[in-house]
């Protein structure tokens, strides 16, 4: 795996290389590899999706679906480098979520919602900051990996990781990249955007968590407030926006992302 990852490291074929030497180890039947830059729109390096989702899905997730994103999400949040399952690092509400049900802005699944059975990921950064993904998943007739399976891909987390990097810096010309800390409030600026001649900074916080996948208990978790309050910003957002459910707001904040 390592010659191979060499061999083939400034090569744009590199990541189907690896993709295929991985299936190996573990089968899996679809993946993807994104880049998250630091305050910029993210970049997909590798898509082994087999054409599942809908044709406008990867554009709308790469426009800002991307900041609903528990993997995206928790690489920001200072994510040690490693193998994760997306399960150990989503939210406690994440899997009832209008995103993650989603084939309109879910690149990962198919108009079927409920499709991915398991997802789990590669992460780490580059010098520069960007966060660095590649998934690996498996869909509707399949079982979620089991133990000996991640322990398996787990071994080459290291060398992966490395190729990723490695490839990140080739791709931008080995430019000299100092910045290495992350402006929150420019990654969350398509939230800040969000209706904000109507909606308070608070409720935009709410918004965030809320379409995050959180739940009203972790989300006031997050925010140091009770649950009563954060369902009283819920109400209060929901008669501000002219809404009435958790999935009209989602339709709100994807239509603004899309619009801008």
């Amino acid at each position: 795996m390592a010659t191979l990852a060499i061999r083939h490291i400034n090569d744009s074929e590199v990541f189907a290389a690896i993709e295929s030497a991985l299936r190996t180890v573990a089968f899996f039947d679809i993946a993807a590899i994104f880049a998250y830059p630091p305050a910029e729109q993210p970049e997909m390096l590798h898509d082994g999706l087999k054409g599942i989702s809908l044709p406008n899905a990867m554009q709308d997730y790469l426009a800002g679906g991307y900041l609903l994103d528990a993997v995206y999400v928790a690489c920001m949040q200072g994510l040690a480098d490693g193998l994760y399952r997306l399960a150990t690092l989503a939210p406690d509400a994440f899997f009832e979520s209008d995103y993650f049900l989603s084939p309109l802005v879910h690149p990962c699944i198919s108009m079927e919602s409920g499709s991915l059975v398991e997802e789990i990921a590669f992460c780490t950064h580059a010098p520069d900051g960007t966060a660095l993904v590649f998934s690996l998943m498996r869909s509707t007739g399949m079982e979620a990996f089991s133990k000996e399976d991640f322990s398996a891909l787990e071994a080459f987390a290291p060398i992966i990781n490395a190729a990723l990097i490695q490839h990140w810096i080739n791709r931008t010309e080995k430019k000299v990249l100092e910045k290495t800390a992350l402006n929150t409030e420019n990654l969350n600026k398509s939230f800040r955007d969000f209706e904000r001649d109507r909606l308070s900074p608070r409720e935009q916080d709410v918004v965030a968590l809320l379409l995050r996948g959180h739940s009203s208990l972790s989300a006031a978790k997050n925010l140091g407030i009770t649950e009563g309050t954060v369902k009283i910003h819920r109400k209060n957002i929901y008669a501000k926006l002219g809404i009435s459910s958790q999935s009209m707001l989602f339709s709100h904040f994807i239509a603004s992302i899309i619009k801008n």
